[in-house]
């Protein structure tokens, strides 16, 4: 097993050498992407280095021992809360539209009929959700860094495998994150270099039974990352400092 050191440094190199770069990088355009002038770099640094509170610990797949760690340093910040974890990223094809690759896939979502085509959503377990409720409700928002970027998605579904594994995303939200790996139902993202914010208690409006308000979701997502890189003392983003909420 690599110590956490390795670990550290592994998923900081890798997700710092996809930072966009100018002229050389091009996104897959969606509504629910964080303006790319925030501290991108900087919130992923803050969280590799704020590992003080461990809340619950999953495998990322069925083969391996708990080696995801859920941190709660940033649950009591002034004005924003929020939990996260470096995991992996497989596809979640649950939902309306299912998967042509996923045979065993389920109609319905833990709190709806969501479209995996069609809604950035990422799961939990569903242990961790049922004891942390205090902490998470269903629909809320959480911010995904993956390959050099910060997406907005839905906390949409819960795992209740044996085991359950931590570390999904529906089709949508995993081919924004990583366009050029073919990911589907049978092939997922395997480094353990994908950042999941999760603001637990802040939930946006606009979520149907298969699809949400994606414009909705964006500014929901922008305030609460904004909060929360004032608070870390990382400067303000979107153009100005946030104010209380």
């Amino acid at each position: 097993m690599k110590s956490s050191i390795s670990l550290f440094l592994c998923s900081l190199i890798s997700f710092a050498a996809a930072l966009p770069q100018a002229g050389n990088l091009t996104r897959r355009d969606v509504g629910f992407r964080a303006d790319p002038a925030g501290n991108i770099g900087g919130i992923y640094l803050a969280a590799l280095a704020s590992t003080q509170v461990p809340l619950a610990a999953f495998p990322h797949n069925r083969d391996v021992f708990t080696d995801v760690q859920i941190y709660g340093d940033w649950l009591n910040l002034d004005g924003v809360s929020a939990f996260y974890f470096f995991a992996d990223m497989d596809v979640d094809c649950d939902g309306v539209a299912g998967c042509s690759d996923d045979p065993s896939g389920q109609p319905e979502t833990s709190f709806g009929h969501l479209d995996a085509t069609q809604v950035p959503y990422f799961v939990l377990p569903a242990t961790f959700t049922e004891t942390h409720g205090d902490i998470v409700q269903p629909n809320a928002v959480g911010a995904i860094l993956c390959n050099g970027q910060m997406l907005y998605g839905i906390f949409g579904d819960n795992n209740g495998a044996t085991p359950q594994v931590i570390g999904e995303a529906s089709l949508l939200l995993a081919e924004t994150c990583f366009p050029n790996e073919g990911l589907s139902a049978n092939q997922g993202h395997t480094a353990l270099d994908v950042l999941y914010i999760v603001f637990g208690t802040r939930v946006t409006p606009g979520v149907g039974d298969e699809t949400i308000d994606i414009p909705t979701l964006k500014l929901v997502g922008d305030d609460q990352v904004g909060l929360l890189q004032s608070r870390l003392g990382l400067g303000p983003l979107f153009g100005g400092a946030p104010g209380p909420h």
